[in-house]
């Protein structure tokens, strides 16, 4: 089942034209993404490369790198396999998770860690179209970079960032303080506006003329993935302050007058 239903609906077609590329660009996950991927891993039957899927023991630990086809996850050293390995893959996110049969592409031992490349093999759309959504947020999330110097905007700083798909992000920091006041994300065919004080986040239309919140079952949608988008942001073009920001305004769960309402907690 696909993460969105009524967001990011990718068709089957598109996706395939994407598996049928040699190479696919990775991207780097965020340290502040919460994703975790389980693998099991059958260190008896490495002679073989192949060991029966299912079978072996599991191994949980995070994302490094994601890429349409694949992705890399970051292990305890004492994790064992090699390459050829059929297997089996949990990834888990929020309250979502999807399993997938994968291959293993490349395995390297460290000190204090070991890195497991995987390549996916979907036999299922709906994993695929999900698995997808995941890479969609890291995708625009890190590919997030200044457009230009600050600007004066009244009595406020204005800062933009743009990214790839026509995503946009700006903020207004207090001219004296330097402090955030509100900000906006725009990614696909939806904006997040948020304000700091009082907390409140609107999420409507992207158009110019589309400032009515949309139906609540969207808006959930896209304040999901949106937090999603923000966890990929890279430390080094947007600020924390500013992530720290989205990320608490996006992570209430009350519908107030069409907006999202934040933990008290928010200063």
């Amino acid at each position: 089942m696909a993460f969105f239903t009524r967001i990011l609906n990718f068709k089957q077609a598109f996706l395939s034209r994407l598996r049928d590329k040699r190479t696919q660009p990775r991207y780097t996950v965020g340290a502040a993404f919460p994703l975790k991927a389980t693998i099991i891993l059958s260190g008896d039957n490495i002679a073989t490369k192949k060991g029966p899927s299912g079978s072996g023991l599991s191994w949980s630990g995070r994302a490094g790198n994601i890429s349409v086809n694949g992705m890399s996850i970051m292990l305890p050293p004492a994790a064992l396999t090699a390459r050829g390995e059929e297997t089996s893959l949990r990834l888990t996110l929020d309250d979502h998770e999807i399993d997938l049969s994968c291959t293993v592409a490349h395995f390297r031992v460290f000190a204090t860690h070991s890195i497991c490349g995987v390549k996916l093999n979907f036999d299922d759309f709906n994993v695929q179209k999900a698995y997808h959504q995941i890479v969609e947020a890291v995708r625009i999330g890190t590919s997030f970079e200044p457009v230009a110097p600050a600007k004066s905007a009244g009595a406020a700083v204005r800062q933009q960032w743009r990214s790839v798909s026509r995503s946009t992000l700006s903020e207004w920091r207090n001219a004296t303080t330097h402090k955030i006041e509100r900000f906006e994300l725009s990614v696909g065919e939806h904006r997040l506006a948020g304000q700091v004080s009082p907390p409140s986040v609107k999420i409507t239309g992207r158009s110019s003329n589309s400032k009515a919140p949309v139906a609540e079952e969207t808006a959930l949608e896209v304040r999901d993935f949106f937090r999603w988008v923000a966890c990929n942001f890279p430390p080094k073009s947007v600020p924390a302050d500013l992530r720290d920001v989205i990320n608490r305004l996006t992570s209430s769960n009350l519908l107030v007058n069409g907006g999202w309402s934040a933990p008290p907690r928010m200063r």
